[in-house]
């Protein structure tokens, strides 16, 4: 009787505790979320608000040599908000998982956003090809460690970052191709090696120290 009440008891906790994932999320689970979403969103929007004015037919960007497989300009903006989405809602997967008590997952985490958001500076504002390169490859290798620590984790969560990979990979090479077609136009990396800031075409790069503020509003 003893050993039948006992199994009893954890049926009927069973049931209760998938009762509870079947509600759904707490207000305080909604709200760890908004906060993932807003960091990832927020702070790629704030980039890309940043960096709009490169976009622009006369800006940088689009006087660059670029490879005839670059992808059209306008799908920058839906392909990093899907992206961010799903970097949020994997964070968020881990959160419920273990909160903030394991120190690696987090680091990692959070070390790849902010090479993440450092990358538009480096590209797009310092107009330095070959780090925006180099660091768009450490970049990947964070997202990759971050990948396999999560779904160590939480499998769901990790899978969430399998498009976030690929598509900062495909960055990567693209990276590695204007730098390739546009010789001479990082200004650091030219001076760290002695090579001409002025590309082949004969325009000249903007040392970041030099830019005019305009280029940030």
């Amino acid at each position: 009787t003893l050993l039948y009440t006992i199994k009893f008891e954890k049926v009927a906790m069973s049931k209760e505790g998938s009762k509870e994932d079947e509600r759904g999320c707490s207000k305080k689970d909604l709200l760890v979320f908004l906060g993932f979403l807003l960091l990832t969103e927020g702070g790629g929007g704030l980039i890309g608000f940043l960096t709009s004015s490169q976009f622009t037919p006369d800006g940088w960007y689009d006087s660059l040599t670029k490879p005839s497989w670059n992808p059209p300009n306008w799908i920058f903006g839906p392909m990093w908000t899907t992206l961010y989405v799903f970097m949020a809602f994997s964070a968020f997967l881990i959160w419920k998982k273990v909160k903030f008590s394991q120190c690696l997952p987090w680091t990692l985490f959070f070390i790849q956003l902010a090479l993440n958001f450092a990358w538009s500076f480096i590209f797009f504002i310092a107009h330095e090809l070959a780090f925006a390169f180099l660091e768009s490859s450490l970049m990947a290798l964070f997202i990759l460690f971050t990948l396999i620590v999560f779904m160590t984790l939480d499998k769901r969560a990790g899978l969430l970052l399998v498009p976030y990979l690929a598509w900062v990979s495909f960055a990567t090479f693209l990276a590695y191709t204007i730098w390739k077609l546009n010789p001479g136009s990082d200004t650091l990396f030219c001076e760290s090696v002695g090579c001409s800031p002025v590309r082949e075409d004969g325009v000249t790069a903007v040392p970041f120290g030099k830019m005019e503020a305009k280029v940030l509003l």
